[in-house]
Order: structure tokens, then C-alpha cells, then sequence
């Protein structure tokens, strides 16, 4: 005899895919083709992950994230990762304001909801243990002080498949890949 279903988790499982699809036709109101990106970076917000998108270059990556951002109502800044980039220009750093006489937090991009991070893959070892600790812990450590990371926090980043000259290599473990 077949179990029936427990009519307040059918409830739920109709309500997240009734949001979901929303999510995914306004998206694609903007971004046309990419209806498995879309599938994928979705499944990536409703686990609260993160989601790496392997594509070539000029083909909507950063629109396709900022238009997620705007869709969900949250707030959205991009790094675009160098070689030169160090922990603290994603983190941020505490500045010594002279009026009060002390030093206060100025906080880095990694204070936003979505976060791309664009060409990860180019960033330095320290610079992507930094982004790590936030996406996996959903805070930061500055100069020994945790700092809370706004919620929802979610990181869709970015590599370009074909150039891999002058890369680092990072953890996929921790990405939906799209």
C-alpha cells in the first residue's frame, strides 16, 4: 500500500517551485538561452550556496547575477579577481576616523547579498581562503573581529574555461556548477 503524502509538505513543495519558476521567468525576461544556468543558479539560492558558472567571455554572466540580485530585492556588488588582489580589498578594513578617535570598520563588497566574483579562479590563494570563509561560514575575520555577513549571502563567480594561463586553482567542492 502506498504511503500518502503529508498535505502540508505538498503545500510547501508547490509553494518553492511556484517561487522558483517566478524567479526563473523573471530572470529570463532579461537573460534568453540559458534556462539551464537559470535551473542551476536558482537550486544554488534556495540551498543558500554558492554557484560558480563556467563560461566564455561577453556571454551575460554578470547581468545574468545582477539580474538575479534585483529579481530577489537584494543587494548586489561584483570583485573582479586579479592577481594583485589581496583579503582586505574584499573583506574590508578597519580606518582610523580622526573625528571620533577611533577606528572603524569600512566594510568590502563581501557586505552584500550577491556577490559576483568575477574570474575567481585569478585571485591568490589568501585572497580565496578570505571568500571561502565567507561563503562557507557566512562571515569575516577582520583584525580578530567576526562580522556578521548580511543574510541572504550568496557568491556566484565566475571562470573562463578556455584561459587558464596565470590562474589559481580553488576548491569546486564548494559550488553548484553551472
Amino acid at each position: 500500500m502506498a504511503k500518502t503524502a503529508d498535505p502540508k509538505a505538498q503545500e510547501l513543495i508547490q509553494t518553492v517551485s511556484q517561487i522558483s519558476n517566478g524567479l526563473m521567468n523573471e530572470v529570463a525576461k532579461v537573460i534568453i538561452g540559458k534556462q539551464e544556468n537559470l535551473r542551476r543558479i536558482t537550486i544554488g539560492i534556495l540551498s543558500n550556496g554558492n554557484t560558480l558558472i563556467e563560461d566564455f567571455p561577453g556571454l551575460a554572466k554578470t547581468l545574468m547575477a545582477n539580474t538575479f540580485a534585483t529579481a530577489l530585492g537584494c543587494k548586489f556588488k561584483r570583485v573582479q579577481f586579479t592577481p594583485d588582489l589581496l583579503p582586505a580589498d574584499i573583506m574590508g578594513t578597519y580606518m582610523y576616523d580622526q573625528q571620533a578617535g577611533e577606528f572603524k570598520l569600512r566594510p568590502g563588497p563581501l557586505f552584500t547579498n550577491v556577490l559576483l566574483a568575477d574570474e575567481i579562479n585569478r585571485a591568490p590563494p589568501k585572497t580565496q581562503a578570505a571568500l571561502l570563509e565567507a561563503m562557507e561560514e557566512k562571515q569575516v575575520t577582520i583584525e580578530g573581529i567576526t562580522h556578521k555577513l548580511p543574510a541572504p549571502f550568496i557568491t556566484m563567480a565566475t571562470q573562463n574555461p578556455i584561459e587558464q594561463e596565470g590562474t589559481y586553482r580553488y576548491p569546486r567542492r564548494r559550488w553548484t556548477v553551472s
